[in-house]
């Protein structure tokens, strides 16, 4: 009997008489009922911007609750603050809880709303980490699963992986819908139309928010409306369609109380200062920037929206050729941006600064757009693959000391099930390592040719194929086609490619993002004037999401953000040309 076969035999029985044990335990901790008024808690944190009818909810009897009971009670408090813009609070309820003595449903929801606080806080690595935890895990709550996906989400929307954040969030939308929570997933779809126009894809971003607006209203939800707002500000801005965002402006002004939110009174008059300056009316524009400068520093944010008041303002002057203001302006906001690491900021003050040097001393300028650029840099350095990488390698040594501590407390005979398991799966391991061996000194005795030597010819042929007549545009290359072309097949070819540390995908979309590269910086290509969309499909990509990743990870930055860069460079050296003519 071979060895695979004698593990079918052993493993089958002994995992049907494993399994039903496991499951009994499992079912034991998932059926544990809260009381009433905590289940009412938990419904209200669920339900979006119910967050101070839930931190009134007082736990009259709490002296005779179970201390595990006043845990998950102190969870849902800290979710709702930190719901609420207190963060730090809620940071500080958690650490008084300790995770190694929750197990279930309590554990479950612990690591979400830590996951959640650590987004608040802005410790994104953190977060993600955090939310790993629920991958593969027993779904105890569908809402809470749909909660950490949205985190998940904007976190890998602030990396910049847009396919994946989009991917999440249409995954939460569908939990959020099946728990019965319309409201959440409208939510949701206000979050699509922020990314979808941040890739370009207004249509779809002006359809998310048609859809949420009309949900939203249908619960009168104020506090999400004026978000959703200004996502509609931003994407009219995208589009440089001033009225349309002076609209959507008008109505966020119009649906929240800025008397007692100084957050939301910063942030609307920053738009309404870039609208004006895009409509030509900079005194407008420089009072609505002045007025965000005056607000009191006492709101969360405070640093990041002066901040960018005080490049708005550089901006303005900048356009009225007041460079000396301009200066002021922007070095103000890189002092304030410092050891902050807004780095995206720091790139927009840095160009300012730029721009206000270049008519009187050019070498000042380079050098302002050269801090410019590494301030872009940096900013692009993390991507959301590096975190995915980092959070796969943990997910399973977490989820181990997970189980060990939970099985360290309950009975006797699941402790003996669990090493009985370990032991079993020590001896499969220990077996295919000892096949792995044999099977290696029965190849290594037989004449070959050297892997590496094969792999490296095959992948210089497949290279020479792509660019023969720039094959890499054909739109609808596969692995399995390729191989057939140049005379091998999908498995040989995968290896070789993968042997080069690349992927078939990645090396196609890097030939393409360099095709686009050299059409925008060839003046006299026909193509040189097409639109997005047309050379999107031009060179080979059939989706935006992707073909905007893969220009991200090539370049450091989007399409229009490389094209202003080509723009400024012609700009200084006919600057340049002009002062040595």
């Amino acid at each position: 009997m071979s060895v695979t076969c004698y593990i079918k035999a052993m493993g089958i029985p002994f995992l049907w008489f494993f399994l039903p044990f496991f499951f009994q335990s499992c079912l034991r901790q998932s059926k544990a009922q809260y009381p009433v008024r905590l289940e009412k808690m938990i419904d209200l944190f669920f339900i979006e911007n119910q967050n101070d009818s839930l931190l009134r909810l007082e736990d009259r009897d709490q002296e005779y609750l179970s201390e595990s009971i006043r845990h998950v009670s102190d969870i849902f408090k800290a979710g709702a603050l930190s719901e609420s813009g207190r963060a730090d609070s809620a940071e500080i309820i958690l650490q008084g809880i300790c995770p190694e003595e929750l197990q279930g449903r309590d554990l479950y929801y612990y690591n979400g709303v830590m996951a959640l606080t650590q987004f608040r806080l802005n410790q994104l690595q953190e977060s993600f980490q955090t939310a790993s935890a629920f991958v593969g895990s027993k779904v105890y709550d569908i809402r809470c699963h749909a909660l950490i996906e949205r985190v998940m989400a904007r976190i890998m929307y602030y990396y910049e992986n847009y396919e994946h954040a989009i991917s999440l969030l249409h995954q939460s939308e569908e939990h959020y819908r099946e728990a019965g929570l319309e409201k959440s997933a409208a939510v949701n779809q206000k979050f699509l139309a922020s990314f979808y126009a941040e890739l370009g894809s207004f249509d779809e971003a002006t359809k998310k928010i048609k859809e949420a607006e009309t949900t939203l209203k249908k619960y009168d939800d104020k506090e999400e409306l004026y978000y959703l707002y200004i996502v509609g500000i931003k994407t009219y801005l995208n589009l440089q369609r001033t009225d349309s965002a002076q609209y959507y402006a008008k109505l966020a002004m119009e649906t929240a109380d800025f008397t007692r939110d100084q957050q939301k009174q910063a942030s609307i008059y920053n738009y309404m200062g870039t609208i004006e300056s895009l409509q030509e009316n900079y005194p407008v524009a420089i009072r609505s920037f002045e007025k965000v400068i005056r607000i009191d520093d006492s709101f969360f944010g405070s640093e990041r929206q002066k901040s960018i008041a005080l490049i708005g303002l550089a901006s303005v002057y900048n356009k009225l050729n007041r460079h000396e203001e301009a200066k002021k302006y922007a070095m103000q906001a890189i002092e304030t941006i410092k050891n902050h690491g807004w780095e995206n900021l720091q790139h927009d003050a840095y160009s300012e600064l730029s721009t206000a040097f270049l008519s009187t001393d050019q070498v000042k300028a380079q050098i302002f757009l050269d801090s410019a650029q590494v301030s872009r840099n940096k900013y692009h350095q993390l991507s959301a693959k590096g975190i995915v990488d980092f959070t796969e390698k943990q997910i399973e040594l977490d989820k181990a000391a997970r189980e060990i501590n939970q099985l360290q407390r309950v009975k006797r005979k699941n402790r003996i099930i669990f090493h009985t398991a370990l032991g079993f799966l020590i001896i499969v391991n220990i077996t295919f390592i000892l096949i792995s061996k044999m099977r290696k000194r029965i190849k290594n005795k037989k004449p070959h040719y050297s892997l590496e030597s094969k792999e490296s010819f095959l992948f210089n042929d497949f290279k020479a194929w792509l660019e023969d007549g720039k094959r890499y545009l054909q739109p609808n290359l596969d692995l399995s086609r390729v191989a057939v072309e140049i005379g091998t097949n999908r498995s040989y070819l995968s290896k070789a490619i993968n042997s080069q540390g690349m992927r078939f995908t990645g090396i196609i979309n890097k030939y393409r993002i360099q095709e686009v590269i050299g059409i925008f910086e060839n003046s006299n290509d026909p193509r040189h004037n097409n639109n997005i969309d047309e050379l999107i499909l031009e060179v080979g990509f059939r989706t935006k999401s992707v073909f905007f990743d893969s220009f991200r990870k090539e370049t450091g930055m989007t399409p229009r953000q490389y094209r202003e860069k080509i723009r400024y460079t012609i700009k200084i050296a006919d600057n340049e040309n002009a002062k040595n003519g």
